[in-house]
């Protein structure tokens, strides 16, 4: 656990200026408690007066729309006082058939014209909500004075199936500014955590990762092996993050790096954003969840007979929405349920707060954000006492219950974040 620092008192007067980082010179109005009773109304007020900054938030449309989102809408962003967030488009054209085991849907074409329509799908919602504004430029990531809009950086799930240099163009001059190029599926130039096996970084993706330092893309370890993200780290020549993490040696069975890892991104300049799903904070949270997991799901089977029926990739995501025809298959074949994960809350908001003290011994105050994976973790799967973007103030009301100063808390819910990306995007 962190050491304890001696509290202090959020009550002052005049302005307060964030320096050593993006928003120096930026003058914020002093933070004074409001509505609410004790440190939770300390913490409210203090998300009214920081520009918030959230690593990584799985892009849903009910981002943008003003309430009734179940994780995240633009009334419980204004909650938390997030002025910044970083919303990643999803890749799921993949097919897992066995352990390690993986299969895209289509052609590397094929995929690249999905990923294209999809980031101009997300832009075109980004532009016209009147809330929100996309940010391409280190000027653009400055928050507004007096301003209400919620800027949002666009960022690429997966895309190692990049196989030319003018594929990073055509996505930079779409709006992409952020990228995790890892993931499980892919193997043609880096490594995804416990996935297919691939080089740590080709020659090739020692090209890619120049040329979004050239053009201003920030480049993001998750889901990356160790080994490639230290091999991104050695190869690039701006700061390198992971955008929701936890660290592998607090609990061995996640997909988190190694501390040693995570001090390498951090020595980049790089952020380790916190990932608030209960399997990442507790050893025990992952053995409640998937201990009982099974050797060879059924999925994995009708995985197989899809991909064996059809070689037209649209034709194969069509099958796999096809719930009907799937149940039709496992009751045909006599297939017996898996075993079904548990859905209650494993984990407390206590350890989503012991993670960020751990994260903050190992790499340092400047280099710990939060990165949350907002719509991308089930409800079940937050940590008990905290159910939605909107509740974030109560994670910082038990971090100020443990010591936090107020300026340890800008760091790690804003400053830290603008600074990594102000390194990186195009001025």
């Amino acid at each position: 656990m962190a050491k304890k620092l001696h509290r202090r008192t959020i009550l002052r007067r005049g302005c307060t200026v964030v320096a050593g980082s993006l928003l120096a010179g930026v003058h914020l109005p002093a933070v004074h408690a409001g509505a609410g009773s004790g440190v939770v109304g300390e913490a409210k007020a203090l998300h009214r007066e920081i520009p918030v900054f959230i690593g990584y938030l799985n892009f849903a449309q009910e981002q943008f729309r003003a309430d009734g989102g179940r994780q995240c809408d633009l009334t419980k962003l204004d909650a938390a006082g997030v002025k910044t967030f970083v919303a990643s488009i999803g890749f799921g054209c993949y097919f897992q058939t066995g352990p390690r085991q993986y299969e895209l849907a289509g052609s590397n074409d094929w995929l690249l014209e999905r990923q294209l329509s999809r980031i101009d799908d997300v832009v075109a919602t980004i532009e016209k909500c009147p809330r929100t504004r996309l940010i391409k430029t280190t000027a653009d990531l400055v928050p507004r004075a007096g301003d209400d809009q919620i800027g949002v950086i666009v960022h690429l799930t997966g895309n190692n199936h990049t196989t030319r240099l003018d594929t990073v163009d055509e996505f930079f001059k779409r709006g992409v500014r952020a990228t995790h190029p890892a993931m499980q599926y892919h193997n043609n130039w880096c490594a995804g955590h416990e996935g297919r096996a691939a080089p740590a970084l080709s020659e090739f993706g020692r090209q890619v990762v120049a040329r979004m330092n050239e053009l201003g893309i920030a480049i993001d370890t998750a889901h990356a092996s160790d080994d490639t993200a230290l091999a991104l780290a050695a190869v690039s020549k701006r700061p390198i993050s992971d955008s929701h993490t936890t660290s592998r040696d607090r609990v061995p069975a996640s997909r988190g790096l190694r501390d040693a890892t995570l001090k390498r991104l951090a020595s980049t300049g790089g952020v380790i954003g916190v990932l608030f799903a209960d399997h990442m904070l507790t050893s025990e949270a992952w053995r409640t969840k998937y201990s009982q997991r099974p050797v060879s799901p059924r999925l994995w089977e009708y995985n197989k007979y899809l991909l064996a029926s059809t070689s037209d990739p649209d034709e194969r995501m069509k099958l796999r929405r096809d719930k009907q025809a799937q149940e039709q298959f496992y009751q045909d074949r006599k297939l017996p349920p898996d075993v079904a994960t548990p859905t209650t809350r494993a984990a407390a908001l206590g350890d989503l707060a012991d993670t960020i003290d751990y994260l903050i011994d190992t790499v340092g105050i400047d280099h710990v954000g939060l990165g949350t994976d907002i719509n991308g973790i089930d409800a079940d799967q937050w940590p008990q006492g905290i159910d939605h973007m909107g509740d974030l103030p109560v994670l910082t009301a038990e971090l100020l219950r443990r010591g936090y100063s107020v300026d340890r808390l800008r760091k790690l819910l804003s400053d830290n974040g603008h600074r990594a990306y102000g390194a990186c995007l195009p001025t």
